[in-house]
Formats: C-alpha cells, structure tokens, sequence
C-alpha cells in the first residue's frame, strides 16, 4: 500500500467517524436551529465523503462489485416493505 493510499483512507475513516458522530448530535437535539445546522453538516461530511469514496475507487484502492438491476429492486422492495 503506497503513502497516499494510506493517508486517502485513514481520511475516508475520519469521515465516517465523523459522520457518525453529526448523525447522533442531529437525532438527540432537541433545539431545531442546531438540529439543521446538524444536519447542513451532516449532509456536508456526507458529500466530503462521498467525493474520498470516489477518488479511491477510481484509483482502484476501494474495489466495489455492481449489484444487478434485480438485486438492486430487490433492495428497494425490501427497503419500502419495512415503511
């Protein structure tokens, strides 16, 4: 594993820790205008995330495989039976 793929994981690491962290600090206020703001950076730390997520996977240093389209309705149908 080279450097930068080291510091490119312990960073999406660091990003799922912290969104972690903003989702339990948004679901226990009980102050709406910190709750949003909660969430703004949620949703932030979300995208950080998602934009580290991308970057490695291009790189090829987070292989993911594809679901098929079936696996994919599947999960939905699944996820919407539960509502």
């Amino acid at each position: 594993m080279c450097n930068d793929q080291i510091i490119i994981t312990n960073a999406l690491n660091t990003q799922k820790h912290l969104t972690s962290l903003y989702n339990t600090a948004a679901g226990e206020c009980c102050h709406n205008p910190l709750r949003s703001a909660m969430m703004e950076l949620l949703r932030d730390e979300h995208e950080i995330q998602n934009d580290i997520f991308t970057g490695m996977s291009s790189r090829g240093w987070y292989p993911v495989q594809q679901a098929s389209s079936q696996a994919v309705q599947q999960a939905i149908a699944e996820l919407n039976s539960q509502n």
